[in-house]
């Protein structure tokens, strides 16, 4: 028999919001996931259910945009460090499936360990069901299980053969518990949950028994003039972190479920988290391994930790550019900016959130107070901070949110929706636009459960299972304010007219040829004495501002009707009860939805 082998898993995202409402059984999920009756899984025919219908997909930002999950990396390098004996291979339903890792090994794996955020949870649970009819042992966690650890015994468990192969882990999966899962497994004794407590370690990279991914094209690039093409196909975007950890708990955010101890700031050390850099570098290319994503929620909440990590790459002079998520804060901290820069950080994603200052100060905003001091619009404040910001050679990402209480709507062109496109334009920036969505695990979830004011289902439920979809941010799960005339619909149009209007292509490579130009005024370390790494940071100035066109090809793959799949726009118009909405929308979805045509 070959070696063992364990699976690490990080299921697609499938749309379900049409399964809403319906008698449908959690083997029905499976039929409808697989094309398959249900009724003729057994551990003969287990494989068979594996694979999912690429149709039914919702596209996310992961795959469109072109990095993979840092965590499912992250706890694979785990097993591996806690088990010497085992292989590891990450899956993704798409560029590797768990079918055809199994069959092409021959043997069942020791264990299919799964990271599930709300909107992947059901794609969780019909793979788990597939597999448990073949008695292979599913570990399940990220932050979806941490924050409704019901959800498995509701949605799994209870629908499962053979329950006790079934184990969650709430909370980090630190080195401690993944070994004593590993020696469960081993023993085959597994407990029901484990919990996790540490949520970053040293030296959790690099394991040789691991395999990766392929690596995913960055597509969008292919708009970029005369270098497009050959930058698609050489080109990479990597993950990593440096720490992690969030001090606040703001209602809108799951993790504000989670203990302190779950969520408590926790860092690597600079030279293990500069070496894991270094390693995907000595392979000599380039291009794939020089553009990274950083991961904290805000890279601020690293204060004297953060200096000191900035201080060590610029040092070793590490020939990199990055994005992070920052607040708009940072603009008044000279001293951070410059090392920010110096680093290599060159795409800097800031939540803006909304232009009304009172949805600023509803959802307690940290820069409300400041925008009330300085006497400013929020439009002029924000303004000002950009600028700051792309002095030093940033590319500025905006993030927004619809169906706010402030928000307003006249008609299809004169919007919230509208109004942050031309800001956006107007300062040259890139967007991503999101609708308010009550997450598993918030305060904004606990007390929709508490009041009855949900959309789609009470926790444990089957709506409420297959609206967890819903959670990609794209479309909202709570009532809408009297300003929106409480309707969903509204919210969604606003956030797909705000990335219509910002995704504008000749709006896209003028901002792109600004920031180009900004960028070569401010380089980085390595730009400031070498022409190439000086070119390199033009170029990665220029290219994160396309991926404004690939926020408007996810919200447009999901709003609107395809392969026999009602969109977005054509299932929230169907529920529309207020006459103005139905009146403003109805040429407007005949137009869009095949279905509803005269």
């Amino acid at each position: 028999m070959s070696p063992p082998y364990a699976i690490m898993y990080t299921p697609l995202t499938f749309e379900l919001m049409d399964l809403v409402g319906k008698n449908f059984s959690m083997a029905d999920l499976l039929t409808h996931l697989s094309g398959k009756d249900a009724r003729g899984l057994t551990r003969k025919t287990y494989l068979e259910y594996l694979d999912f219908d690429p149709e039914k997909e919702r596209i996310g930002l992961p795959e469109l945009i072109g990095f993979d999950n840092y965590s499912s990396y992250y706890i694979a390098n785990q097993i591996a460090r806690a088990d010497s004996r085992i292989k590891v291979i990450i899956a993704d339903g798409r560029r590797r499936k768990l079918r055809e890792i199994i069959k092409n090994k021959g043997q069942k794996p020791a264990a299919v360990f799964i990271t599930a955020i709300s909107s992947t949870f059901p794609t969780a649970v019909a793979a788990a069901l597939a597999l448990n009819h073949a008695r292979i042992p599913v570990v399940i966690g990220g932050i979806h299980v941490s924050c409704s650890p019901d959800d498995v015994n509701t949605f799994m468990r209870k629908n499962v053969p053979y329950p006790e192969l079934i184990t969650q882990v709430r909370g980090p999966g630190d080195y401690q518990v993944i070994t004593r899962i590993m020696d469960d497994l081993t023993n085959h004794h597994l407990q029901a949950e484990y919990l996790g407590s540490t949520p970053l370690e040293n030296g959790v990279w690099g394991s040789p028994r691991v395999e990766s991914l392929p690596d995913i094209p960055l597509g969008f690039l292919k708009g970029l003039p005369l270098l497009g093409n050959y930058l698609s196909r050489k080109a990479r975007l990597q993950v990593t972190t440096p720490y992690m950890g969030c001090p606040y708990s703001c209602s809108f955010c799951s993790i504000s479920a989670l203990p302190g101890i779950q969520k408590r700031f926790t860092a690597r050390s600079p030279e293990d988290f500069v070496e894991e850099i270094l390693s995907h570098q000595r392979t000599g290319h380039v291009l794939k391994s020089r553009f990274y994503i950083f991961l904290p929620d805000n890279m601020l909440f690293g204060k004297k930790k953060l200096e000191v990590l900035l201080d060590y790459m610029i040092q070793k002079k590490v020939k990199i550019n990055y994005g992070v998520q920052i607040s708009v804060e940072v603009a008044d901290t000279p001293r951070i900016l410059e090392k920010l820069r110096l680093s290599g950080a060159s795409f800097l994603f800031v939540g803006f959130e909304s232009l009304d200052i009172r949805d600023l100060e509803l959802m307690d905003k940290h820069a409300a107070k400041f925008i009330r001091k300085s006497g400013l619009s929020v439009e002029a404040f924000y303004a000002e901070k950009i600028k700051i910001l792309q002095g030093y050679g940033f590319v500025v990402h905006g993030a927004f949110m619809f169906g706010l209480p402030f928000n307003y709507f006249n008609s299809l062109q004169d919007n919230s929706g509208t109004k942050i496109a031309e800001f956006c334009n107007k300062n040259k920036i890139g967007i991503q636009a999101t609708c308010l969505n009550d997450l598993p695990g918030s305060k904004n979830f606990t007390d929709s459960q508490a009041a009855g004011t949900f959309m789609y289902g009470r926790q444990g439920t089957m709506d409420y299972f297959f609206s967890l979809c819903s959670s990609d941010l794209i479309e909202t799960n709570r009532p809408m304010p009297d300003a929106l005339y409480k309707s969903p619909l509204l919210a969604t149009y606003m956030a797909y007219a705000a990335t219509q209007g910002a995704g504008r292509f000749r709006k896209i490579l003028t901002s792109a040829v600004f920031s180009g130009v900004m960028a070569w005024k401010a380089p980085t370390i390595n730009g400031r004495t070498n022409l190439k790494q000086r070119l390199l940071d033009v170029l990665c100035a220029v290219c994160p501002l396309l991926t404004a066109r690939v926020y408007k090809a996810q919200i447009e793959g999901v709003v609107f009707s395809c392969n026999g799949r009602r969109g977005l726009f054509e299932r929230l118009y169907a529920r529309e009860k207020d006459p103005f909405v139905l009146r403003t929308f109805k040429s407007f979805i005949c137009e869009k939805s095949p279905s509803h045509r005269p």
